[in-house]
């Protein structure tokens, strides 16, 4: 039975008018909330980031304040523990502090000894001499008071009248051996520094910041020319201000108010640990939203312009699928009379209607010619397939910014990865996807579910007669149901799905209406579907397949092309495949020049030889290498570049392609070499300084002796012996010095212990000694020193031993987890009194600095050392090694 024609479909109720209307209205609806959602949620965000800000740079300067403070008080804190100072009578104790003066000099300027009653008993500055009379008492200060308890205190900030620097006072109490306060050790340190380093933090244009104490009142300012300016003043009703004056610990007021300098701002304060002070930070608020208020500006241009835009494509897509259906329909009558001959239209078309029209064409032919017209396009589009598969795999680290939603899935269910619009389309974030989400949770179906859990243990079960691509229901986090295409993939020699969903919602009901339209020609040709359903659907998958991956190859090529990186990739034989703007823009040279040759290029000359013997050092267990090398580029400029080579080997083993990432790495190159000519002119210049002062002490000495023979006046020879004293101590400290110049240039290392000892005491005559050592295996990280460490050890043994020691040893132990190296003797030993004293610069028991020598050397890779013998048995020195500073290989026995 032929049906007769269907009348022609009224305006309203056509395709064309819904769809316009639909896609009008979504649109519009869209843009209007999304619109409105962003303006809001950019004004909300931008005022939460500013009030962080402020809060994140006031708790910086706090923090660096803190900090500052508190490693000037460690250093006076390790200098009194460390010098005995309480042991110690007025004079050394004068002794003691010029000489940390002058070591801690970029910091320190002046330090006040005090005696319990508060009378100054020592005062030492590096700028002004104090006489007695000047020494006051200082019983009613503050701070004094807070020493005498036990307590290690701050000074507000102040302008030293002797160096005219910004200073505050560290005041630390002294205590004896019982743990009494003795005296009160006070020492001025200098700010300046500390305010530079604060200024280098970006506050923005119209930020700022001031220093307050727990009544308000503000002690310091920003500007270093006008940090006491406001000195003692009280800034008014701030809020940071009020808060942290009532002991508040949060820094963070969010609300406008009137600062310190009049115009509106946001503030936030941060309390300093250590002290009672906090630093209040404020930035107007005219800085602080004028990118909020710009960004509303752009976003209603866009909306404007994005509504006209919905409609043009709405109207443009609707005419451009209701005329095809129109002519479609009048071929389906024909073909339903028996006319297979007629004119297919839209066969043309990459659409669902392109779809349609092709099968209608392909009935009409002969069976024959369409099974070989179809074997052939599925044989063409299976070789498109898997050089486009190759394609994939060179930017398959793009798998961020693919416009399908993506995900990777485990055997057991879990969802391991996921990207940006896969998050979209189920309405949870990442982290609460990564590890926590199941696959099954999103299938709304049950029948889709039990089909997909079948697909699914099939598939990792190694069945390869598995559909690839199909379609179900998705269940999202508001209970919206989606139509979805699903494409999984089981990936090579893991344990592992990827799949790739393409969301046609909007297009499901279109498609309907489609095939409603062709129920009448499917059931007159049921038969022809039947034989060619196979056909047809493999077809169409593989079409999908095609332009889904010609789509991905695209967004991956342009994500490579953005890359700051210079990237190059050629085959085995040199033939370059591919680069990257970044790349074009190195060498000066055009893409087109570089495509397809072979390095034939003279730009590319020095840097194909760079990485000749990296390349060649490629295997297939060991694919990727580096190297650093120069090249030439434009008008003659050399640069330094970093290579990093990614070999990929075929199945057999041999070489297919190469890609080199390549960074620009000639600033860092050229520090070095700068930094290495230095460090050789400086040792250059030491060695002759210190020749020319030996030069000088030897003529001076020659003189001396001329004078003492001709002087016959016993006063005169006294004098003239005591520079001869002089001049043994100054050529003792060039030797130190010279011995000492060297220490901490290179970089420490791993060292056999016996090997160094041996080596230093071969430079001592030792006969006179029995030796015992037991070092075998021991290896320990130290500074390239080491042998002289041993080599001053043991000279002490020899200057000081002297004939009362008869046997040496040197030996180690474990204890817990670290290890003690004992370098002991039986000599006179040395007294309780001194043992500490022996490691510092000025020991009067030396004749030089060796024992202070050892220490620092040892010092610099965390190795301390100790004396512990007891007097009149002899001397016992311990070498204290932690944990992750020593080996021991019983192996060897070096």
């Amino acid at each position: 039975m032929i049906r007769k024609p269907d009348s022609p479909v009224p305006v309203k109720k056509s395709i064309a008018t819904r769809l316009i209307f639909a896609v009008t209205f979504l649109v519009l609806i869209f843009i209007l909330v999304v619109g409105i959602s962003l303006i809001w949620i950019a004004h909300e965000q931008q005022y939460q980031n500013v009030y962080k800000y402020q809060d994140k740079v006031s708790e910086e300067i706090g923090f660096i304040i803190s900090q500052y403070i508190s490693d000037t008080s460690d250093q006076l804190t390790v200098f009194v523990t460390s010098s005995r100072l309480s042991q110690m009578s007025v004079r050394e104790q004068k002794d003691a502090i010029i000489d940390f003066l002058n070591i801690r000099k970029g910091i320190f300027s002046e330090c006040t000894i005090l005696a319990p009653d508060g009378e100054e008993l020592l005062k030492v500055s590096r700028y002004y001499t104090y006489l007695p009379d000047e020494l006051q008492n200082r019983s009613q200060d503050n701070l004094f008071t807070r020493a005498l308890q036990g307590e290690t205190s701050t000074s507000p900030i102040y302008l030293s009248q002797n160096t005219g620097l910004l200073s505050i006072d560290l005041v630390i109490p002294i205590k004896d051996t019982k743990g009494n306060v003795s005296q009160i050790l006070i020492g001025t340190a200098s700010i300046i520094h500390l305010w530079f380093e604060i200024n280098a933090i970006d506050m923005g244009e119209t930020g700022y910041f001031y220093i307050v104490d727990r009544n308000g009142t503000i002690i310091a300012d920003q500007e270093i020319s006008q940090v006491l300016n406001r000195y003692g003043t009280n800034p008014g009703a701030i809020p940071p201000v009020l808060l942290f004056a009532s002991g508040e610990e949060d820094g963070l007021s969010e609300s406008v108010y009137t600062g310190s300098h009049g115009e509106e701002v946001i503030g936030a304060f941060s309390p300093i640990k250590g002290t009672d002070w906090a630093v209040i930070s404020e930035i107007s608020t005219r800085e602080a939203f004028l990118r909020t208020h710009q960004m509303m500006v752009l976003t209603v241009l866009s909306l404007l312009i994005g509504s006209i835009a919905a409609i043009i494509l709405g109207y443009l897509l609707s005419r451009h699928l209701i005329t095809p259906i129109i002519s479609l329909t009048d071929n389906a009558t024909k073909i339903g009379k028996g006319d297979l001959h007629s004119t297919i239209v839209g066969t043309d078309r990459v659409d669902e209607v392109g779809v349609l029209a092709r099968s209608m064409n392909q009935m009409q032919d002969d069976l024959n010619r369409l099974y070989d017209n179809l074997e052939k396009k599925i044989s063409e589009l299976s070789e498109i397939k898997e050089e486009l598969q190759i394609s994939e795999e060179q930017y398959r680290t793009i798998f961020e910014h693919s416009e399908n939603p993506l995900f990777i899935l485990t055997s057991d269910n879990i969802i391991t990865h996921v990207n940006k619009k896969f998050e979209t389309l189920w309405g949870y974030s990442r982290e609460e996807i990564i590890g926590k989400k199941q696959w099954t949770e999103f299938v709304a179906n049950p029948d889709d579910l039990d089909i997909m859990t079948s697909y699914y243990v099939r598939r990792f079960a190694g069945d390869t007669d598995v559909p690839g691509i199909y379609e179900f229901q998705f269940l999202d986090r508001n209970q919206n149901i989606h139509d979805i295409i699903a494409s999984i993939t089981l990936m090579p020699g893991k344990k592992q799905m990827f799949a790739t969903f393409v969301d046609y919602t909007e297009k499901k009901e279109f498609e309907r209406e489609i095939l409603n339209k062709n129920l009448e020609l499917e059931e007159a040709n049921s038969k022809l579907a039947q034989n060619e359903e196979v056909l047809r659907s493999n077809y169409k998958k593989l079409a999908d397949i095609e332009k889904e991956l010609i789509e991905s190859e695209q967004k991956y090529r342009s994500i490579v092309e953005d890359q700051t990186y210079l990237i190059i990739r050629f085959k085995s034989d040199n033939t370059i495949i591919f680069v990257n703007n970044a790349f074009c823009n190195f060498f000066n040279l055009k893409r087109e020049d570089i495509l397809h040759s072979s390095f034939e290029i003279p730009a590319l000359h020095d840097y194909l030889h760079g990485m000749k013997g990296c390349m060649e050092s490629l295997r297939q267990g060991e694919p990727v290498c580096s190297v650093e090398h120069r090249v030439t580029v434009s008008e003659g400029k050399e640069k330094w570049i970093h290579q990093r080579i990614h070999g990929f080997f075929n199945e057999d083993g041999s070489l297919r392609e190469i890609q080199s990432v390549l960074s620009d790495v000639t600033n860092r190159k050229n520090a070095e070499l700068a930094l290495e000519k230095a460090r050789k002119k400086l040792a250059l210049l030491n060695s002759i300084t210190f020749m020319d002062i030996r030069n000088n002490i030897f003529t001076l000495a020659g003189y001396l002796q001329v004078q003492d023979e001709l002087f016959d006046d016993e006063s005169f020879r006294d004098l003239t012996k005591k520079e001869y004293h002089i001049i043994q101590k100054i050529s003792q400290s060039l030797d130190f010095a010279k011995d000492y110049q060297d220490m901490g240039i290179n970089p420490a290392s791993w060292q056999n212990v016996r090997q160094a000892y041996l080596f230093a005491i071969s430079h001592l005559d030792l006969t006179h000694l029995e030796r015992k050592e037991d070092l075998e295996g021991l290896n320990i990280f130290a500074d390239p020193l080491l042998e002289k460490v041993f080599y001053n050890l043991a000279l002490n043994i020899v200057m000081h031993g002297k004939d009362k020691t008869s046997y040496l040893r040197v030996y180690y132990e474990k204890r817990d987890s670290d290890i003690i190296l004992f370098f002991e003797d039986d000599g006179p030993g040395i007294p309780e009194s001194i043992k500490e004293s022996i490691f510092s610069r000025r020991s009067e028991k030396k004749k030089g600095m060796g024992l202070y020598f050892v220490r620092e050397v040892l010092g610099i890779t965390g190795i301390s050392i100790y004396e512990t013998g007891i007097e009149g048995e002899g001397a016992r020195f311990e070498i204290f090694i932690p944990k992750g500073r020593y080996r021991i290989d019983k192996s060897k026995n070096s």
